[in-house]
């Protein structure tokens, strides 16, 4: 499945992953400590975690290809359709862990930020 995922995507990918867990465990732990802790939030979690870590690896994919293409038109026309895809995939599973009593919805939609700060926080230690 990943054979075709070039080296770049992939480590950035890794790197995303293990933010969302650290993220995701200091989520869990504050939910513990406010005694707001259920088996909603860790469903939640794993849910807006994932969803986060699949909204990244898309993206990145998405910009590696326009990338690799040299018509900048229809690079920017795909990654432009690519994000409008992935808001709306973020947005359903927003509404699927507002609906569903099985999940949490704030412990569904926190996770979808922790991307951005592994991003931010990459620029941050790359600068040093």
């Amino acid at each position: 499945m990943f054979k075709n995922v070039d080296a770049e995507v992939k480590r950035s990918v890794r790197y995303i992953a293990l933010v969302v867990l650290m993220c995701s465990l200091l989520l869990q732990a504050v939910f513990l400590l406010i005694g707001q802790w259920d088996i909603t939030v860790l469903w939640g979690n794993l849910l807006g975690a994932a969803t986060a870590i699949l909204n990244f690896f898309i993206m990145a994919q998405t910009v590696a290809k326009a990338l690799a293409q040299g018509d900048k038109e229809d690079a920017s026309k795909k990654t432009q359709l690519s994000r409008s895809l992935r808001m709306m995939m973020m947005a359903l599973i927003c509404v699927i862990g507002a609906v569903a009593p099985c999940f949490n919805l704030y412990a569904v939609a926190i996770p979808l930020v922790f991307p951005s700060i592994g991003a931010y926080l990459s620029g941050v230690l790359m600068k040093k």
